[in-house]
């Protein structure tokens, strides 16, 4: 287990499970202009999370969604928002208490979450999915929903 510490967050996380997972999902090939460009960020992306994704396991090229889980563009004023979900198998604590497990159920009501503001263009947003995502053999998933601005 690999420990990462975000403030009042750890994570636990089975860092090699979660690079095995990785290895069996495709690439990004929806040719939409907002998944277009979102790959051709990546590389930003990494630079924000400072190596972040390599300790959790993640391959940031990899397009993970299940079910309704998709990377979601927002258009404000000022800036583009990129919402990408990416699961690690693993637990998630906050303030030393495990994160709830959730289930979507209809829509994502009242869901419990870990929030962190890594800087000024990226943020995560934790929940426990155990119950809602399938990874084989895993036993206790999270998705972490990387927000990107540019």
């Amino acid at each position: 287990m690999t420990t990462v510490e975000l403030g009042n967050i750890k994570l636990e996380i089975d860092q090699i499970e979660t690079e095995k997972f990785y290895e069996t999902q495709n690439g990004f090939i929806c040719d939409c202009p907002d998944c277009v460009n979102y790959v051709s960020k990546i590389s930003d992306v990494q630079s924000e999370l400072n190596k972040l994704e390599k300790k959790l396991g993640i391959d940031l090229t990899k397009d993970v969604g299940q079910g309704i889980d998709e990377l979601m563009p927002h258009d404000f004023d000022n800036y583009h928002l990129y919402v990408i979900p990416y699961y690690v198998i693993g637990k998630c604590y906050v303030n030393k208490e495990e994160l709830n497990r959730e289930n979507s159920g209809p829509i994502w009501t009242n869901t419990k979450r870990a929030k962190k503001k890594l800087t000024e263009n990226i943020s995560l947003s934790i929940i426990n999915t155990t119950d809602d995502i399938e990874i084989e053999n895993a036993k206790n998933i999270l998705t972490i929903w990387i927000e990107f601005k540019t």
